[in-house]
């Protein structure tokens, strides 16, 4: 374990073996870091977070501050990162705003610089959020979703695994899995051909994907008769029926 001598760390947190902490950082009460963790210089990590092992934490970083919400009583919460997760210069990730709950992130993410997770939100495994991005308090991202940078995204969105949201883009509605969506409103584009060729989705099943959602974007077809000719014309493999399920758990309306 390296602590650099300038560093403030609260006598009630756990860092693990093999952990470095560089200059000027601040690690509250309870934090715990995980084995192999690098905590750059500046860094605030506040009580309660839950860093896991194998992690980078580039310098400025904020995690586990409180909610960004009117009237916020501070109640116990916390935030959890997943193991193998890199958060670069300046990210901000911020506890639950309920009394108990979490905000995670997953394994293996990749949070670059000056992105920024709000309260509550629920970040899969492999998930690339990048520069400038910016998450409201409830969002779901769920496994292997790229966000691009300067994206603005509403409350209680969802977005579907394997997913690409384009620069720039402003999300009100959920995304669905395997799309790509770009633009102010966000729309649906094209299918993700070139990210799940790269995670290795059968050529089949792919050829599913992109008929379904075609048929999503016709604008003649509205969502309930889209999912109608999609049970009917196209083989259910699983993550055709996993479309169809996101399509009708949407609380907010899905991107077309």
């Amino acid at each position: 374990m390296t602590i650099h001598s300038s560093a403030v760390i609260h006598p009630d947190a756990e860092l693990a073996q093999g952990v470095e902490v560089g200059p000027f950082t601040t690690i509250g009460a309870k934090a715990r870091i995980g084995e192999g963790t690098i905590v750059g210089p500046n860094v605030l990590i506040e009580a309660g977070a839950i860093i896991g092992r194998n992690c980078n934490i580039f310098h400025g970083a904020s995690l586990g501050g409180e909610p960004q919400i009117l009237n916020f009583k501070n109640v116990p919460a916390s935030l959890e990162i997943g193991d193998g997760t890199v958060v670069r210069e300046y990210v901000t990730i911020h506890r639950s705003g309920f009394e108990g709950g979490v905000t995670r992130v997953g394994k293996g993410c990749l949070l670059m610089a000056y992105s920024h997770v709000g309260h509550d939100c629920e970040i899969g495994d492999g998930v690339v959020i990048v520069n400038s991005t910016a998450l409201s308090g409830h969002v779901i991202v769920e496994d292997k979703a790229f966000i691009s940078g300067l994206v603005g995204i509403h409350q209680f969105v969802r977005i579907g695994r394997n997913a690409m949201v384009g620069g720039m883009a402003r999300v009100n509605q959920d995304i669905l899995p395997f799309s790509i969506v770009e633009g102010n409103p966000a729309r649906l584009y094209s299918t993700n051909s070139v990210g799940l060729k790269r995670a290795n989705f059968k050529p089949n099943v792919r050829a599913a994907i992109k008929k379904a959602l075609k048929l999503i974007a016709q604008p003649e077809l509205n969502t309930k008769q889209a999912v109608e000719k999609i049970s009917a014309e196209i083989e259910m493999f699983e993550e055709i029926q996993y479309l169809i399920n996101f399509i009708e758990n949407s609380s907010r309306g899905v991107t077309k």
